[in-house]
């Protein structure tokens, strides 16, 4: 008789790699720089598989092992939460001598670096031959080696050490039964988050206009792997839209995590400020989201490398950190000042500790660059428990940009002979310094920015740089001009072999610039869209948002998507009405006439300004024009942004344009694209008027006539991708600076001949109702919208 099916599910599986779990269970030691970033990928796969190669016959290279623990395996007992799979591939298996070997190639010193990574590199091997053991009862013993070899020499390291049967068996059953203890804790957490999740009311008494259909369409998107564009307007809730359908996907079971990335420190409050409304409404302890902050600003030592002998909280970080963590994820929402808390109970570095506990949070909120930044990505986001994970791109339309910069690489030649002005430098680091500045001072010649082949040279001194640094352990601090050179060869070593990984890809190309002391090369990435497609379809769903994404099919190209891609589009439900946009077609900002028209000009901003009631930002394409501008404005009531402000002067400035003064009106005259026309939330009921001077094309320049020419041969506009597109975009996020949510209202004033046209127009949002007005007429227009009195479409009027 065939046995009737059991009622009680089948047990989970939770799959778990050798190195994962090595590292989880037995890393110890310290922080240490030198160590972080020693080989290539690449390159170590090279010379390893070399290495392979000269084995005797009968060695089996890249073995496969697959062992359990759990009620199905033995081992040990996972109990009700199911059985623990380790996976893992063993680099040599010489089943003859009885040998295992797990192969590591840097060049870093091999005893220096065991010293600092042997605990878990031995660990590997351990659980390897742990592993064979379970498979082949015949093993009684087994000889363990971990073989360092160097990229370029035939030096090889070994330290070995002989194992029992037996105790390789128990070792395996003990480093699994401290994960699956972690696991289980974890796993019990979840279960509540999912209920309570599920049963989240949305955090706020009612959606926003159209903010109910656009999660709706993101829940879907999370639940099937869609990757949607979405422009909504400032105000529109695009925060609180795109993590309320993250946080229900998971609560369904639908997502496991979901990674937040935004820009700007503002873009990073909103997504806090969301999950902290999120949690409330889902009482309280549902939720974990760990905010990365900058290493550089959370840092609580400035200026000193990740070296134990120099930093207190890098010394002995692996031996305190399991209980910082824990301490940390029981917080809950884990934003800066928590995550500083934390690390100084438990003394240890705040930037790491967010990094090891994001591993195990349900939300994480970062910089773009740690998703798409190949030198700094997070490889932890994805794990056994959080393998579904969704991911929102906000101010995505900074991405193109943004990922283009993080693709490339510059090499300045004053550098170098910075640092060869450093007395009591090593002489062989000395050296390399000297090889590179040979080949840097070959590739001079011209003051013009050229593009040149790849230079082969200059890629050799730069790889034989990074060695002398990882093999002689030299002093970053006592040489901060020579530390500076070594990253940035570090990033230009690493961005040559990406950009042949990547080549028919993404574009990239060489440039040289300058001559002499000035010269410098760079490694330029012009076409990013590859790159950034393929880091988003490894996302369980994706939302790319922002309130200026118009014209879509562009922004998709540049994503690496097709032009027709699902893409979203929202009405505010109140911008038309509340938004006045009026363009000036007929005063020029063009270079040539900006001297003749800067009377009308000032004219025209001061009627504008006289006619609204509140406080005007007015906006330019550059600091020389607003400066020439501004000294024919006598009034105390005038403030300029300048290059270098600090941090406090910058706050004084948002705080003097929020305040309001009857019957005195404030003029804020900025630059377009700069820290005060973009994710800056001033007070709509202060600042009431932008001026948008010109459309701020970006200046003429190889570098982004390369891009065009890259966008050309995709079949897109190059003109757009490369000019038009960044300019218009920063005229759309200044004019965000006013009239952001129901019952705000404000006018924009566009001034220049080309926002008439259609080719500039196109890459304004769309909701905006754009009347055209002259320059003399200017001041009427906007009176008569703040009286109620526009009639024409989109604006009925209403105060």
């Amino acid at each position: 008789m065939t046995p009737a099916p059991s009622a009680t599910p089948a047990p989970s599986v939770t799959k778990v790699s050798v190195k994962a779990l090595a590292e989880f269970v037995h890393r110890r030691g310290h922080i240490h720089y030198r160590y972080q970033s020693a080989t290539l990928a690449q390159e170590g796969i090279s010379r390893q598989a070399a290495w392979q190669k000269a084995k005797a016959e009968g060695y089996q290279r890249e073995r496969r092992v697959t062992a359990c623990f759990g009620e199905l395996g033995q081992p040990g007992q996972l109990g009700q939460l199911g059985q623990l799979e380790v996976r893992g591939r063993i680099d040599g298996f010489d089943a003859n001598a009885g040998v295992v070997e797990e192969v590591k190639t840097t060049r870093a010193d091999a005893a220096a670096l065991h010293a600092h990574m042997g605990d878990v590199h031995l660990a590997q091997v351990r659980l390897y031959g742990a592993m064979l053991a379970l498979e082949q009862d015949a093993i009684a013993a087994l000889e363990l080696r971990v073989v360092y070899l160097h990229p370029e020499t035939p030096t090889e390291t070994t330290f070995a050490e002989q194992w029992r049967r037996d105790d390789l068996i128990a070792y395996f059953d003990a480093t699994c039964g401290v994960y699956a203890a972690h696991l289980t804790a974890v796993r019990t957490r979840l279960a509540t988050r999912a209920g309570r999740l599920r049963q989240m009311p949305f955090p706020y008494p009612q959606f926003r206009p159209q903010q109910r259909r656009l999660a709706k369409h993101l829940y879907r998107g999370f639940r099937d792997g869609v990757d949607w564009l979405v422009e909504a307007p400032t105000g529109a809730g695009k925060t609180m839209t795109s993590v309320f359908p993250a946080l229900k996907a998971i609560g369904q079971g639908e997502l496991d995590r979901l990674v937040f990335l935004t820009s700007r420190t503002t873009g990073q409050r909103a997504a806090e400020d969301a999950l902290a409304r999120a949690a409330t409404a889902a009482d309280g302890e549902a939720l974990v989201a760990v905010t990365v902050t900058a290493k550089e600003r959370i840092c609580f030592t400035p200026g000193t490398p990740c070296d134990p002998d120099r930093c207190e909280f890098a010394r002995g970080y692996y031996e305190r950190m399991p209980a910082a963590r824990r301490a940390l994820l029981e917080r809950g929402l884990a934003v800066r000042h928590v995550v500083e808390a934390v690390a100084r109970e438990h003394r240890v570095c705040p930037f790491e500790l967010s990094l090891d506990a994001a591993e195990w949070a349900d939300v994480v909120v970062g910089d773009y660059n740690y998703v798409f930044d190949p030198v700094v990505r997070l490889t932890r986001l994805e794990n056994a428990l959080f393998a579904r994970v969704g991911l929102v791109v906000d101010e995505a339309h900074h991405l193109g940009e943004r990922v283009r910069a993080m693709l490339s690489a510059t090499l300045p030649r004053r550098l170098v002979k910075a640092a060869l002005a450093e007395a009591g430098l090593p002489a062989n680091a000395a050296k390399r310094f000297r090889s590179v500045d040979r080949a840097l001072a070959a590739l001079g010649g011209s003051e013009a920015p050229r593009a040149i082949a790849k230079p082969e040279a200059l890629c050799r001194a730069v790889e034989r740089l990074i060695t002398a640094f990882a093999t002689e352990g030299v002093d970053l601090e006592a040489f901060p001009a020579a530390a500076q050179v070594y990253w940035q060869t570090l990033r230009f070593g690493r961005a040559t072999v990406w950009a042949e990984a990547e080549e028919g890809e993404s574009a990239f190309r060489y440039l040289a610039s300058g001559s002499g002391r000035g010269l410098f090369v760079q490694l330029a990435c012009t076409a990013p869209g590859a790159h950034i497609r393929r880091i988003l379809t490894a996302f369980q769903g994706t939302v790319r948002q922002s309130g200026t994404l118009a014209p879509a099919p562009v922004f998709q190209r540049m994503h690496g998507f097709d032009a027709d891609a699902p893409a979203l589009v929202s009405e505010a439900g109140w911008e038309t009405d509340r938004l006045g946009v009026f363009a000036v077609p007929d005063l020029s900002t063009y270079f040539r006439d900006r001297e003749r028209s800067l009377p009308r000009l000032i004219a025209t901003i001061d009627a504008v300004a006289a006619a609204t009631p509140g406080n005007a930002l007015v906006a330019f394409p550059s600091f020389d024009y607003l400066a020439a501008t501004a000294a024919q404005f006598a009034s105390a009531d005038v403030r300029c942004q300048t290059a270098d402000m600090t941090l406090a002067e910058r706050r004084d400035f948002i705080a003097w344009l929020n305040e309001r003064r009857a019957g005195r009106k404030r003029l804020g005259f900025v630059v377009m694209g700069g820290v005060f026309t973009e994710s800056v939330d001033f007070d709509s009921e202060a600042l009431r008027l932008v001026v948008v001077v010109g459309p701020g094309l970006p200046p003429r320049s190889l570098l982004r006539d390369l891009v065009a020419e890259s966008a050309s041969r995709a079949g897109a506009d190059g003109f757009d991708a490369a000019y038009r597109q960044p300019a218009m975009t920063r005229v759309a996020q200044t004019v965000g600076r006013i009239a952001r949510a129901p019952g705000q209202r404000g006018v924009a004033v566009l001034v220049d001949p080309r926002f008439a046209q259609p080719a500039y127009r196109a890459f304004l949002p769309q909701r905006w109702r754009i009347a055209s007005t002259p320059a003399a007429g200017a001041a009427a227009a906007v009176e008569r919208f703040w009286a109620g009195a526009v009639r024409v479409r989109g604006f009925p009027g209403r105060p």
